[in-house]
């Protein structure tokens, strides 16, 4: 199930750019040898938040709200729980796998970064 509303989806993307710029800081300060390379692997968290937020987003869903069993729709003003229990089964896997797909993408970007420093 589709469980948040455009307005959400905006702030989810906002946050992904936010943690995007972080990473992208990072990256400079390690070339730039203000950060050591050491730290490289700290890379990660900005990436899989910026990862995790951004497929939020796209895809119109609340990855904590799915694991909840809830859905908030603001635009709607529509909140409330996932009653009928195959739905939420199903919002739980999905919460799953968008989080594994946002730490997989983020630890090969990360070392691909490792990498090449």
């Amino acid at each position: 199930m589709c469980n948040i509303g455009r307005r959400e989806r905006r702030r989810r993307y906002t946050y992904a750019a936010a943690a995007l710029v972080a990473a992208g800081a990072f990256v400079v300060g390690v070339v730039l040898g203000v950060v050591p390379q050491e730290l490289v692997p700290a890379l990660f968290v900005p990436l899989a938040l910026a990862a995790e937020w951004y497929l939020q987003a796209s895809k119109s869903f609340c990855a904590a709200l799915a694991l909840l069993g809830r859905y908030s729709f603001e635009d709607a003003d529509e909140h409330g729980a996932v009653e009928d229990p195959a739905d939420r089964a199903a919002d739980q896997q999905y919460a799953v796998q968008i989080t594994a797909t946002a730490v997989v993408v983020a630890a090969l970007v990360t070392t691909v970064v490792f990498v090449a420093l």
